[in-house]
């Protein structure tokens, strides 16, 4: 990023223990052997070579592919040579991801790398819990065109007690919240987006779709994981943890989310669109969402527009897409932590993944190789000029064997190729963006809920019960009283006052 403008951010300092550095395991030739008592010196022994560590790298994706273990071949060809390592792919089914890792973490599983973020595999519990392993020194030092390529404020921003514990991936970072479509439904009910300036101006369009498409086709597509986080964006709040504040007010306080009026318009507004059937008899299974995604089986979904959504939306599913923002872009905590990659603090070749992490972020060609695959088996050039890529003649992006879609998740997604004529220039875009995005006041700010961690588990049970809440199969207006009254119930005052409290601390503290 070019501008300075957040190297001024920092974190709220995190209570609790320090968490030690990973452990380095330096590998060393084998010693001579010591001369025996009463005789000659046994022959030395020549230093043996040490085996080049593999790299377990457990990371989400969307589908199996067949073709992981090629694609690992292939990468392990080039590391072993530039590093001195190998890399184990892991790749995990999103739906089940967080729950695996979190397992995976409480039994003290050894690994070497993971994706972590602000929304799976949660960055700031996994930093609590000793999970990963302090990156602070080693990321300049083994990773420095890496390092130099992410703006000092990026880097400040996800430090926890002034350390840093993940390599952040550059991408979208702005939250830039609006509806995106499938453009055949768009076409067939002529949908003019320049009408479209809020999301209660598609009525007319969900409504068309409902009357002219089978029963299965949603207005709106939804799952049983509801829609919460999606909508803070859109009210232009952030939620730091428990309630929710204001972006354009730097002063502003965490409120109780039902003394915000946009969020309690907006829970009315689901149980409105909900009675009108937009989002259908039913949500779907969170793990059948993508399926019927690519099935489309909906005509419009909520989320963060970035540039070039709409053609890395047709990558994923093959039919073309439309999209629109509505809102202000603000650069958020979360959108920073959204997604990266930790070292475990049990890894004992942290100095390997760091050069990992440099190739990855910087070597092209590579990080390529991760995102689509194999020249020629799984991708070819359009326009390699351009850096436009497509598909080989019979391949689809159904029967590929390897199409993850995933770029942002592996490193920095500015590098990667373009997989359509159309979203050439994406990335400068999304870049101006993020330089040009307004920061949240309180960017940086990281609450620490150990005070309350009972109070905070016990309302998170009770909003997992409410939460179809928010796509209207629970009516916010028939149901408000006695939510409010159960969170109350869970410890919601003692939580908004620590928060406010650390909050104000945070301020203080960097002022």
């Amino acid at each position: 990023m070019a501008t300075n403008r957040l190297t001024r951010r920092g974190f709220l300092k995190v209570a609790g223990a320090s968490l030690a550095t990973g452990a380095l395991a330096a590998c060393a030739p084998r010693p001579a052997a010591a001369p025996q008592e009463g005789g000659a010196a046994a022959p030395k022994e020549e230093p043996q070579a040490a085996a080049a560590p593999e790299l377990v790298y457990f990371y989400g994706t969307r589908a199996t592919f067949k073709d992981v273990p090629a694609v690992q071949d292939e990468m392990n060809k080039i590391l072993k040579d530039k590093i001195g390592a190998t890399i184990q792919l892991n790749p995990i089914d999103w739906s089940a991801f967080t729950e695996k890792m979190q397992l995976k973490n409480a039994a003290g599983e050894k690994y070497d790398m993971t994706f972590t973020s602000s929304w799976a595999n949660p960055y700031y519990p996994s930093v609590k819990n000793g999970v990963l392993a302090d990156l602070t020194e080693l990321l300049p030092a083994g990773a420095p065109n890496y390092w130099k390529s992410i703006n000092p404020g990026a880097w400040d921003a996800a430090k926890v007690n002034g350390k840093l514990y993940a390599a952040i991936n550059q991408q979208t970072w702005t939250a830039n919240f609006g509806p995106r479509c499938p453009k055949p439904y768009t076409d067939k009910y002529k949908l003019d987006w320049e009408k479209v300036t809020k999301l209660e101006d598609l009525e007319p369009f969900w409504d068309a779709v409902l009357k002219g498409e089978p029963p299965d086709v949603k207005g709106i597509g939804c799952s049983d994981a509801g829609s919460g986080a999606v909508w803070a964006d859109y009210f232009e709040t952030e939620p730091p943890g428990f309630g929710l504040y204001l972006m354009s007010d730097p002063a502003a306080k965490v409120t109780y989310e039902w003394d915000n009026p946009g969020w309690v318009a907006t829970m009315q507004q689901a149980a409105k669109w909900n009675k009108a059937g937009y989002y259908g008899k039913e949500p779907w299974p969170a793990a059948d969402f993508a399926a019927k995604e690519r099935a489309m089986k909906y005509a419009s979904h909520f989320h963060n527009n970035k540039p070039g959504i709409e053609n890395e939306m047709k990558s994923i599913t093959g039919f073309d897409w439309t999209a629109k923002i509505l809102v202000k872009s603000y650069l958020k905590t979360g959108g920073l932590i959204a997604t990266m990659i930790g070292v475990n603090k049990q890894s004992t070749a942290a100095d390997a993944c760091v050069k990992y992490l440099e190739m990855v972020n910087t070597d092209k060609p590579f990080y390529n190789l991760l995102c689509y695959g194999i020249e020629g088996k799984h991708w070819v050039w359009v326009d390699k000029d351009k850096e436009v890529i497509g598909l080989p003649e019979g391949v689809t992006a159904e029967n590929s064997g390897y199409n993850p879609n995933a770029d942002w998740q592996y490193g920095n997604q500015f590098n990667a190729y373009y997989s359509d004529p159309t979203k050439v220039g994406a990335w400068p875009a999304t870049k101006k963006l993020n330089d040009e995005a307004t920061p949240s006041p309180t960017l940086g700010f990281a609450f620490e809920q150990e005070p309350v961690k009972t109070e905070m588990a016990q309302i998170a049970a009770v909003t997992k019960e409410y939460q179809l809440m928010s796509i209207g199969f629970i009516d916010y207006n028939e149901k408000a009283d006695e939510y409010k009254q159960r969170v109350m119930d869970a410890g919601a005052e003692k939580v908004l006052a620590e928060i406010n409290k650390q909050l104000e601390e945070w301020r203080a503290a960097k002022s």
